[in-house]
């Protein structure tokens, strides 16, 4: 079983960043956590983080159904400090909102390494595409 490493992504930008996340440990669900550490937030509280749990699946009997789930979340906040008080003083930036996103993959256990490879690069395909980029970077509607 392969252990959790560093995982290093390209943003967005006309310049892309490379975005360094460190595991930093798994939650009461099980759910092992990235965190950003390059480039290093301003403030720990706006750090980017991605997600990732994945599950055998067990039916009503809790027998083994032959599926597998494997479950990818990327949070990015933004930050936001509110104005100063009567004294002057300007508060600590707080979460102003979050950008999430939630990739799940239901996998049969009988699948060939080929077939869940072709699911995998056929979902990074489709978060290429036109429509999608138009759905998601200008928040264009799609009709039939």
């Amino acid at each position: 079983m392969p252990t959790a490493s560093t995982i290093v992504i390209n943003d967005g930008a006309s310049t892309p960043v490379a975005h360094t996340f460190t595991p930093i440990g798994k939650d009461a669900a099980g759910v092992l956590w990235f965190e950003q550490t390059t480039p290093a937030p301003v403030n720990p509280l706006g750090a980017k983080r991605i997600g990732y749990r994945q599950t055998r699946a067990f039916d009503q009997k809790m027998s083994l159904t032959g599926r597998s789930k494997a479950i990818w979340t990327l949070h990015v906040p933004t930050l936001e400090t509110l104005g100063t008080n009567d004294a002057g003083i300007t508060p600590a930036p707080q979460i102003s909102y979050a950008e999430k996103a939630r990739f799940e993959f239901d996998l049969s256990e009988r699948s060939s390494k080929q077939e869940r490879k072709d699911t995998r690069v056929l979902v990074a395909n489709l978060l290429a595409h036109a429509l999608t980029v138009s759905n998601i970077d200008d928040l264009q509607v799609t009709y039939a």
